[in-house]
């Protein structure tokens, strides 16, 4: 037990990690757009700063093209298939006794 009037002990630093794919989904994109935006020079992953200007520039675009309450990266269902698709497969044939 520290004694009362002392400093706190020292506290590790959190570290905080991301990935392109993570960049990609808050950007609305896919991960082979941002891949084009990186090889343009638009983005540099590795540089917190790049991403965070990058992103700025995104949201500010979506919301200048006319609804300003757009989503900044887009919702989508993980798994699952739509209504409308279709499973190619047949269905069994009951095999019934006479």
């Amino acid at each position: 037990m520290p004694r009362k009037g002392s400093k706190h002990p020292y506290k590790s630093r959190k570290d905080y990690t991301y990935t392109v794919k993570d960049i990609a989904e808050l950007a609305g994109t896919t991960r082979n757009a941002l891949n084009v935006a990186k090889v343009r020079g638009k983005i540099d992953p590795g540089d917190f700063r790049s991403v965070v200007s990058f992103l700025t520039r995104r949201i500010i675009d979506k919301r200048l093209k006319g609804d300003l309450f757009a989503p900044a990266a887009r919702v989508a269902k993980k798994g699952g298939k739509t209504g409308s698709q279709v499973s190619s497969k047949r269905p069994k044939k009951a095999v019934g006794r006479r």
